[in-house]
This record gives structure tokens, sequence and C-alpha cells, in this order.
């Protein structure tokens, strides 16, 4: 286990070796959660314009874990298939009533990179689920940008603590489902070069690389497409092989089972 203050691998320590921080409070969180299918392969990583194809045409891909890096594509994909805008207008004699209905602009979403590591961590994983909860409400653009700011605001701590293979996939999920699928599969396979045995890294990416295949055909790249698909089987074969019975081998076997 890391510690969450420093990024120490504590191992099962009870007290961090490096910095002393308790362990017991934090042990068994769930962490780098699997990219969900919900907010999804690209669903919920709702890259605009391809999450709800990819979602039309073959269902959100469903990540792993039970972190936040879990790409829970599936939840989000459905969610974010259909986004339905509604305009009230203000029904009144001439030009406008006063006490017509007006929705207030939300306010702009922040990635604060300052703090410690702990805190950062801790702000990172708020814009996560902020970017979830507007993506399960439709809410593509707010998904989007809260995504965006987390995927910024993970960077700041990877930066002081790169070493925490759930903090690393929540990091790539969180720029998959802001649209950036390039820097995710680099940020993704960081982490598996620190972390050879991290299966929810492996299931996420093999996710990253269905849905960017998705992508490639659709722009008529059907070489290119072929290609990412192959490369996505070998990342969901290898998430399957390290645990089958585990909830993340299950969904990479799913997930294979549907390319």
């Amino acid at each position: 286990m890391y510690c969450p203050e420093c990024g120490h691998d504590a191992a099962e320590a009870k007290f961090c070796p490096e910095c002393g921080t308790d362990l017991t409070a934090v042990k068994g969180a769930g962490r780098g959660r699997p990219v969900k299918a919900a907010p999804s392969a690209p669903a919920r990583q709702q890259r605009p314009r391809t999450a709800r194809r990819a979602a039309e045409r073959r269902g959100a891909p469903a990540p792993a874990g039970t972190s936040r890096s879990l790409l829970w594509v599936l939840m989000g994909f459905a969610a974010l298939a259909v986004v339905v805008v509604v305009v009230i207008v203000a029904v009144g004699g001439g030009g406008g009533s006063p006490g017509g209905t007006v929705t207030p602009t939300p306010a702009p979403i922040t990635a604060d990179t300052t703090g410690s590591y702990s805190e950062l961590v801790a702000r990172a994983n708020g814009l996560y689920d902020q970017g979830i909860t507007a993506f399960s409400k439709q809410d593509s653009a707010g998904g989007t940008e809260a995504f965006a700011a987390a995927a910024k605001v993970y960077a700041a701590a990877w930066a002081k603590q790169p070493g925490d293979p759930n903090v690393g996939t929540d990091y790539a999920v969180a720029l998959f489902y802001s649209g950036q699928s390039g820097k995710a599969l680099k940020q993704i396979d960081i982490v598996l070069a620190k972390s050879p045995d991290f299966q929810t890294a492996y299931l996420n990416k093999g996710i990253f690389l269905k849905t960017t295949a998705g992508d490639a055909k659709d722009s008529g790249e059907d070489g290119k497409s072929a290609d990412l698909l192959s490369q996505a089987k070998v990342a969901l074969q290898q998430a399957v092989d390290i645990d089958p019975a585990s909830d993340s081998g299950k969904r990479a076997a799913e997930q294979l089972k549907s390319l």
C-alpha cells in the first residue's frame, strides 16, 4: 500500500516507514478505479462526439477495479449517449417577464495545483467524482471540464510522488474522459512500467485502445483501427491472466468477447 501523505510504498505496515503517517484508516479504501461504462468508455470518458457514437455502436467499455481508475465506461456511456438541452422560454406580454425562469451560468471549474501530495490527490479525486456526476446527469460539457481539471491536479500530484499506481491510473482515466486519449495511453503505460502487475491499468488500457479503434474506424482509418483493436485484445488478455476471478478480470473478459 502506498502512503497517501508521501507516496512511499509502505507494503502492509500500519505506519509509513518514511513519514510515520497512520495507515490503518486508509487500508482498504478503493482507489485506482477502472474506466467505467457509465461515464464510460469514452462515454463516460465522454469524448464529445466519439463517445456518443461509440456507445450507440458497441456499448460502453467497462473499467476495472475498485478505485477511481475503474474506467466505468458502461455507466457513463448510456448517460452520455444522448444529451438533451432544454431551453426554457419565458412567456409574458411583450418583452420578457421579470418573473421568467433564469438558469444561472455555472461557475467555471478551476484546477488548483498547490498544496501537499495528499491535498492534491484528495482535490483531484473530488473533481473526478464531480465529472462522473455531471456525466450521469447528461452534462457532457460539465463532465469534460471537471475531468480536465482533475487531470491537471493529478498531474501535479504525480509530479510530486510518481509511484502509486492507483493515482497514476486515475490520472490516465481523467485524461481519457476529458478527450485526451493519446495522453491517457501514455500515462497508463507509465503506470504499467512501474507496476507491471496492476490489473486495473491493463483493463483501462484495453478500454482506451478499444474506444480509440472505434474512433479510427469512424474516420475511415480501417488499418489503424485493426491495429488498435489488436493491441486492445493483448491488454485485456493481460488483465484476465493476472486474476480471471477478480472484478477487473471478469470485466476484461467481457470486453474481449465484444471485440
